[in-house]
């Protein structure tokens, strides 16, 4: 079995395992705690998305060790929308011709960094809080000092028509002006954190 072989079949166990969870519309505490130790069992899934994502949603749900209401809800929605389908990855992403320039070199720290859409990782402010620990500086528009655009997963297929698209054709604008703005996603912004220490 070749290593991207044995990735995938990981991946698709960890989609399993979610697909699971959610079914019956409950998510205990066990099942939080058994996913967290799943993906502390399978490190090589918790750094690449969309585990590593996952792996974040339940980091910031256990942070300060006791799960509210409203984290569990935010939780369960999150897997719902991963096991549903409803995020974009790799191969969709093209279809929908998002202008991402996912080859580049990401260096957070110092840059200013503009978040758009809606997110796996977690809400806004969380997405906030893990660039500032990067070094980071959240914009909360695009500007010509902005050096990122990091477009959040969850996107309609009608994005153009959207307040995310506006947003994207600004930093298009920008671009064509001369201003080096990136435009990623967020599965490469979310990369760009592998084996970053944070505290």
């Amino acid at each position: 079995m070749t290593e991207d072989t044995a990735m995938r079949q990981a991946i698709e166990q960890l989609l399993g395992i979610v697909e699971t969870m959610v079914a019956d519309g409950d998510l205990h505490d066990l099942e939080i705690e058994f996913l967290k130790v799943w993906l502390a069992e399978h490190t090589e899934v918790a750094q690449v998305w969309p585990g590593n994502a996952v792996s974040g949603a339940i980091a910031i749900v256990l942070a300060d060790g006791h799960v509210s209401e409203d984290e569990r809800a935010y939780l369960m929605t999150t897997l719902q929308q991963l096991a549903s389908g409803e995020f974009v990855f790799d191969d969709a992403a093209a279809e929908l011709a998002l202008p991402l320039n996912d080859a580049i070199e990401i260096t957070l720290r110092d840059a200013l960094v503009c978040l758009a859409g809606e997110f796996l990782h977690g809400t806004k402010a969380a997405c906030e809080r893990l660039l500032e620990r990067a070094g980071g500086w959240p914009a909360a528009a695009v500007t010509r000092n902005v050096r990122y655009l990091v477009v959040g997963s969850k996107v309609s297929p009608n994005w153009t028509q959207t307040s995310l698209g506006q947003t994207i054709k600004d930093a298009l604008a920008l671009q064509q002006s001369g201003h080096a703005i990136a435009i990623i996603s967020e599965r490469r912004w979310i990369e760009s954190f592998a084996g970053r220490a944070t505290p």
